[in-house]
């Protein structure tokens, strides 16, 4: 199913009247944005889906967790490959920080209805956790899978790997761990990552204006200019 089919369906699911939900569409140029707030009694999740010229092109999400624990979710669709970064804050505190990779057709559909979609696989996922003032990573795993769960943990809680490589379903990965995370995806689709593995203070505050503005519509490069190596 396509992106924008995902969309479809997740936004005729939030307007059925037996939903607990508040929705808006609107138009500004070449953007279809719409809007879904969803308040369940025990979170409330705030949605904004956005297609360009008829494609996907962004998702921003915000969750109340409650005891004053949030989290912001921006997702860009670009080229087949989908980026997500997530940032778990109290007030303007951000404490944690996560960085996702997969792709359009590894999208599906949610059991529970509650969100656009959810990630089938994913490529890569990678936590970070506040520390001395500084995000430091603190989690990664490759090779996802939501249906047989599988995954592959290059570094968790007694795991810590510098170098590994790891086969699943004819994609090869191959990953090193540092400073930089440099990580080889070689199968139907071959790329290079590199991603930091510390970020300072400032950069996550510059990440965190980025999700509470509105400037996270015009694209993943804000993110990108983050967290990629220099």
């Amino acid at each position: 199913m396509s992106v924008e089919s995902l969309f479809d369906h997740y936004y005729q699911r939030a307007t059925t009247p037996i939903r607990n939900t508040k929705f808006g569409r609107e138009q500004r140029g070449s953007l279809d944005i719409r809007h879904v707030v969803e308040d369940d009694e025990f979170r409330q999740m705030t949605h904004k889906i956005i297609l360009r010229d008829g494609v996907a092109s962004c998702v921003w999400r915000e969750q109340e967790w409650g005891l004053a624990e949030n989290s912001l979710d921006v997702t860009h669709f670009a080229d087949g490959i989908v980026s997500q970064v997530s940032l778990r804050h109290t007030g303007e505190e951000v404490t944690g920080l996560k960085v996702s990779l997969t792709r359009n057709e590894w999208l599906i559909s949610d059991p529970d209805f509650r969100l656009p979609f959810i990630f089938g696989r994913s490529d890569m996922e990678t936590w970070y956790r506040a520390k001395d003032f500084k995000m430091r990573l603190n989690r990664v795993r490759l090779a996802w899978d939501y249906v047989t769960k599988h995954t592959f943990p290059v570094r968790d809680y007694g795991i810590d790997k510098a170098k590994a490589e790891h086969v699943y379903k004819g994609v090869k990965y191959r990953i090193e761990l540092d400073e930089v995370i440099r990580l080889k995806i070689d199968g139907d689709l071959t790329r290079n990552v590199e991603w930091r593995s510390e970020l300072s203070g400032d950069e996550v505050r510059d990440l965190f204006a980025y999700a509470t503005g509105e400037s996270w519509m015009d694209g993943w490069d804000p993110v990108a200019d983050v967290i990629n190596k220099r």
